[in-house]
């Protein structure tokens, strides 16, 4: 199915730099926010509109890694 090596590099595209994937039967799970990508032919599908939402969630923007609030950049120039 998927290798380990390739399950180390593998990253949620919602969060790349916070969330890994983990193998759950057919499928990669976020492990941060539960979204669920299938697995075909060996190959993992990482676009969001085709993964399946985690129970509780109706869209997307209703993942906690969407909800959270980004830090904001105190040294940023404001035009």
């Amino acid at each position: 199915m998927i290798s380990q090596d390739l399950l180390e590099i593998l990253r949620c595209p919602l969060s790349p730099s916070n969330a890994r994937l983990r193998l759950a039967n057919d499928h990669l799970e976020c492990e941060r926010c539960a979204l669920r990508f299938l697995i075909k032919d060996g190959f993992p599908i990482l676009v969001i509109e085709e993964a399946a939402l985690p129970a509780g969630c109706e869209c997307i923007s209703q993942l906690p890694c969407q909800r959270e609030e980004k830090p904001k950049n105190e040294n940023a120039e404001v035009k």
